[in-house]
């Protein structure tokens, strides 16, 4: 019997090879698209779906919401894009607020599979977060690492969103990669819907911008949870004072559980990178304190860790299928938890009060980032964190924090980390 190691190896060498022919069979077989289908901007009334196509085409997306789908058995609902071009963006409105949509994308005289998002919605729901998803030629590809996260994180049931903290590729310009991006990720971007941030190997160049239709920095509400992505690149630093000024702004008027996303981590102990950013504890991490914010999310150092530091969580989960980096012996201060060498995700889990943090490992990467160990069994959990939080903590300190300093977090809301295995 084939071993689990060798069934991956023989499977990375496949995949290679239906990624080299994807351009033609797109083209020239039924699923005509290079990207997606693919939904972004979701919020109680409105998505939009997108698509890439090889060549020019017109477009419609039909859709449907389940009950609809279940009763009359097709997609009631049709909006149409005449125009011949590659990369079409639809926008569907007049949704129903926590809703689940069924939706097929036609382009051209190819249609492609039933697929399924999520409008937001009171009540509780579920989000996924991981991070730094490009290949690393010639080691791997992204078809071989990234796809066997983006698959894993597909098969969540009624997962409202993803975000993505940043590196998709490894060169921002070259559509070949982002071709390979959505190539991996085809059957979870199908179904739920993308939140995208900039990593520095975006380069803040045009196709992210083109492929997500997001402005550099912003925010949006779920329910009664808040979420924020920001952009905590360098090209960012030298008016870092206009970023943090909009933060500050978006966070005093924000209720609700709030969640903030970005690339780079405020704290790490990867040895390439250790202690985490100066500048974003300097700037932003007093404001995350002030404001209560529920979770801080961050990629970069392609390690999972996790840190409390004032009471604020924070989780840098860069293992969505880039090479791997060890961690320190020595840990940063606020260090919790750690896992090398693992492609990973987070589940995060809002109701209520309550907000449950799982990481899910799905596959152990060899020390030299080489080979494929060994895949984790489905429904495996390297640590589950929930986290409770006092309502009225949320303007008591109004000074600015020192990052490693427990003693100036008098007055914040009380955090507790109960920690499962």
């Amino acid at each position: 019997m084939r071993s689990q190691v060798e069934e991956m190896r023989g499977a990375g060498t496949f995949l290679l090879f239906l990624l080299l022919i994807i351009p033609s069979a797109v083209a020239a077989g039924n699923a005509t698209f290079l990207w997606g289908p693919y939904v972004t901007g979701t919020d109680e009334t409105t998505a939009v779906v997108s698509w890439k196509t090889a060549g020019p085409s017109s477009g419609n997306v039909s859709y449907a919401t389940a009950d609809e789908f279940e009763n009359a058995g097709e997609y009631v609902h049709t909006v149409t894009d005449p125009s011949g071009v590659t990369l079409h963006h639809m926008r569907l409105t007049n949704l129903t607020a926590g809703t689940m949509y069924h939706y097929v994308v036609t382009a051209g005289d190819a249609r492609g599979p039933d697929c399924r998002f999520m409008t937001a919605g009171q009540g509780p729901f579920t989000f996924a977060v991981y991070s730094d998803t490009r290949g690393q030629v010639p080691l791997f590809t992204q078809m071989e690492r990234h796809r066997l996260v983006a698959d894993r994180i597909a098969e969540e049931e009624n997962l409202s969103f993803v975000i993505h903290c940043g590196d998709f590729v490894t060169f921002g310009n070259d559509l070949a990669e982002w071709d390979e991006y959505f190539a991996a990720a085809r059957g979870m971007l199908a179904n739920t819907t993308l939140v995208p941030a900039l990593g520095n190997h975006e380069g803040n160049r045009t196709p992210y911008y083109d492929a997500f239709g997001v402005p550099e920095w912003y925010s949006f509400d779920w329910g009664d949870a808040h979420v924020v992505v920001l952009d905590s690149n360098d090209w960012t630093k030298g008016r870092i004072d206009e970023e943090t000024a909009w933060l500050e702004a978006d966070l005093a008027r924000s209720s609700g559980r709030i969640f903030v996303a970005f690339h780079h981590p405020v704290y790490s102990s990867n040895e390439r990178h250790w202690g985490g950013d100066r500048v974003l504890q300097r700037e932003w991490a007093p404001l995350f304190d002030r404001y209560n914010v529920t979770a801080v999310f961050n990629g970069h150092v392609h390690a999972y860790e996790r840190y409390e530091v004032n009471g604020t969580p924070y989780f840098v989960i860069p293992c969505g299928g880039e090479e791997l980096f060890p961690l320190a012996e020595k840990k940063a201060p606020g260090f919790e938890n750690g896992l090398d060498h693992t492609l990973a995700y987070l589940r995060v889990s809002v109701d209520g009060e309550r907000v449950t943090v799982s990481t899910v490992p799905v596959a152990r990467i060899s020390g030299d980032n080489r080979e494929v160990v060994s895949l984790y069994p489905r429904n495996s959990t390297f640590e589950t964190v929930e986290v409770t939080q006092e309502a009225e903590g949320r303007d008591a300190a109004q000074a600015p924090l020192s990052p490693f300093c427990a003693c100036a977090a008098a007055g914040m809301a009380a955090l507790w980390l109960r920690k499962e295995r």
